[in-house]
């Protein structure tokens, strides 16, 4: 997934070793994001990663670089998701590289998934992720009191939420606002229209071979052979 900054990968196990860090109880990240903030070994995120449990994705810019690590992992119902993630280095906020990194894991989830709900939950002492989000389209669905525990007291969370329909009513704004807007798709719509004008025309020449086609033919074969066999 390759977007016009950063790209979404399977992470590598160096950084697996990153993440680790950035999610450990040390980073600043982990404090802000309320991702993780525990220990945590990167063997401990392989083995989730491998077993579908949290499927993680190493955020790296275009010259190579890993900055961050967004994830996903079912949450309730089949297509029902929850999202995380955070830029490891905070010399790298607030540039733009996070809502990207968000972006490209949302148009996978919504876009060839076929997830229908998508939730992330935000601790209300994040000012950067909450500015973002309250500007990308997301619905507040509730209040965690007293959710995150930081600096010696408690601290609420917030809970947002986008459905499929939403996402798509997005695209389509987008498009109306930009004429060169293209779509998420992993393939052009021009190439799945030649594919299927490629199919109707096989399916309309006459010599063309099909299971169906196939299967009255041998029905007919059958007819006419009990008919010569009466016949007689």
């Amino acid at each position: 997934m390759r977007g016009r900054r950063v790209s979404l990968d399977r992470p590598t196990d160096a950084e697996y070793e990153l993440m680790a860090d950035w999610l450990g109880p040390a980073s600043q990240a982990a404090v802000l994001t309320a991702d993780a903030g525990e220990y945590i070994t990167p063997e401990d995120l392989k083995r989730l990663n491998s077993g579908g449990q949290v499927r993680q994705f190493a955020v790296r810019t275009h010259d190579g670089g890993t900055v961050g690590t967004v994830n996903y992992r079912q949450h309730g119902p089949v297509g029902n998701y929850a999202i995380g993630g955070a830029i490891g280095d905070p010399a790298l906020w607030q540039q733009g590289l996070g809502a990207e990194a968000f972006d490209l894991l949302i148009d996978h989830l919504f876009h060839a998934r076929n997830a229908h709900r998508m939730q992330f939950t935000t601790a209300l002492y994040n000012k950067s992720v909450l500015r973002m989000v309250t500007r990308a389209g997301f619905v507040l669905e509730g209040i965690l009191r007293d959710h995150h525990y930081l600096d010696g007291t408690y601290h609420h969370a917030a809970v947002w939420s986008l459905l499929r329909y939403e996402y798509y009513d997005s695209l389509d704004r987008q498009e109306q606002r930009d004429p060169s807007f293209v779509r998420p798709d992993v393939i052009p719509e021009s190439i799945k229209a030649d594919a299927l004008d490629i199919i109707l025309s096989h399916l309309r020449h006459p010599r063309s071979e099909t299971s169906i086609q196939l299967l009255l033919e041998d029905a007919d074969a059958d007819a006419a052979l009990t008919a010569v066999a009466e016949a007689r």
